[in-house]
């Protein structure tokens, strides 16, 4: 069975022949699930702080900042995801030498990558204004919001990494602090800088900045303690070892396609919401940050089924395997009816709390139902992507998302014209629905797989 090792802040591990249960499995997925939660709820204050102003501008803005910095961050958030897979594979292995490379090879992109945002700004910013094209005064304010928070970019990817990194060694306690105490700072400072000092927009996007850099401060200290490396007598040159780093770019390169193919969803809702006018771009800010939570924890509990389907691969275990699988399915399906009650009985007063202008508040009243159907549509989708990324096979991911994004763009295309923003939330249902369905049929080839490959350890 799964066993804390003296502290709870240990490693799990496998012993004996014992099978998953539902206290080993929501041990590690209900953290992982509260904590990723806060990251949609920072991003949800943000927009709630900015509704409670004059302007829909506002709220405006800071939808469209964020979904720039999401087109950055998202695009390198495989660092993340492959690290917590390769980490998680380290502890089922048992190796010390494997469990440091999995942390300083995406260290070694992250770096490269969160610098080159710096030297890039100015482009950056100005091909994405090109491109959503949003009135004057929105851009106008996106710009400032930017102009403060690139700094952040190599601090967010080295959270990344860290962050994966305690969450493939099962370091629980420490990845659910990390990521609870840096969003909840960020709450905390968005809300004293806009409604204690006036700062406006200036002061959400400073407040963002200084959680990022606490965020990396703690990262260091964590991996630390908890690293347990000798630094000083390790052979950095296994770090950029051929063979090892090219099977690592592949499935990164996978997670990158899938990133890039979402990315573009996300800045063609935003162009479109864009296009139908300021109202209504910030009612669908409004909407999708309620969504964004329902996501997100749906995207905890696929964390914590990654770190078993990691060691699975680790321990070579087919059985811990169909184990997680079947846990996922039975949790998620209780989850998913928790969250449509929830939204379902609540959700009036959430637009509320988001917003006091009233053209919005309506707005975002006559187009909630599709907010209602999406963890249905888009809850095993979701799971499973950590399933398979957690086992690093990800060339199912990417193929699934170069297939979903072909439905949504030829629904867009046809849709949005005939039914306006009716038919962008029809489109995006229609693509993460397809994300669920694809890779649940991509588990015939998978289970193929582990037949061949994996050699029970029971």
């Amino acid at each position: 069975m799964f066993e804390v090792q003296g502290s709870v802040m240990k490693g799990l591990v496998l012993v004996g022949q014992s099978v998953l249960t539902d206290k080993e499995y929501l041990g590690i997925t209900v953290p992982f699930m509260l904590s990723t939660m806060t990251q949609p709820l920072m991003g949800a204050v943000n927009t709630a702080v900015m509704g409670q102003l004059s302007d829909p501008k506002y709220i405006a803005a800071v939808a469209l900042g964020a979904i720039l910095f999401n087109n950055i961050y998202w695009f390198f958030g495989f660092l993340r995801v492959s690290t917590s897979g390769y980490a998680a594979q380290a502890l089922g292995s048992g190796s010390k030498e494997e469990s440091l490379l999995a942390f300083l090879r995406p260290l070694f992109i992250a770096m490269i990558v969160g610098c080159s945002c710096i030297i890039l700004q100015q482009p950056i910013l100005t091909a994405y204004i090109a491109l959503v094209a949003p009135a004057a005064d929105v851009a106008e304010l996106c710009s400032v919001y930017y102009e403060i928070l690139i700094w952040g970019a190599p601090l967010v990817l080295f959270n990344y990494v860290s962050l994966g990194w305690l969450m493939g060694q099962t370091r629980v306690r420490a990845s659910v602090f990390m990521q609870v105490s840096s969003n909840v700072l960020n709450i905390i400072l968005s809300m004293w800088f806009v409604f204690g000092l006036h700062f406006s927009i200036e002061g959400v996007a400073w407040a963002t900045l200084l959680s990022q850099f606490y965020g990396a401060v703690v990262g260091c200290l964590l991996m630390r303690i908890y690293g347990d490396f000798d630094y000083r007598k390790f052979n950095y040159k296994t770090v950029l070892e051929a063979g090892t780093l090219v099977k690592m770019l592949s499935v990164n390169a996978n997670l990158m396609i899938r990133t890039a193919c979402l990315l573009t969803v996300n800045n063609i809702l935003a162009a479109t919401g864009a296009a139908l006018g300021t109202v209504t771009l910030a009612a669908n800010a409004v909407l999708f940050q309620m969504k964004d939570i329902m996501s997100y924890l749906v995207d905890g509990m696929a964390n914590g089924a990654s770190i078993f389907s990691g060691r699975a691969l680790g321990q070579k275990s087919k059985e811990l395997f169909w184990q997680t699988l079947r846990m996922t399915y039975k949790w998620l399906f209780v989850l998913i009816i928790l969250l449509m009650s929830v939204f379902a009985l609540s959700s009036t007063f959430w637009i509320s709390c988001f917003t006091d202008i009233v053209e919005v508040a309506v707005l975002a009243e006559a187009y909630k139902e599709y907010v209602l159907v999406y963890p249905l549509v888009a809850g095993i989708g979701l799971a499973l992507y950590g399933m398979f990324t957690g086992a690093t096979y990800t060339a199912p991911v990417r193929n699934m998302m170069i297939m979903a994004l072909a439905v949504f763009l030829l629904a867009e295309r046809f849709l949005v014209p005939l039914m306006g923003n009716d038919g962008l939330w029809i489109s995006f249902l229609l693509f993460v629905g397809s994300q669920s369905l694809i890779l649940f049929l991509s588990l015939s080839k998978f289970r193929k797989i582990f037949k061949k490959t994996y050699k029970s350890v029971y």
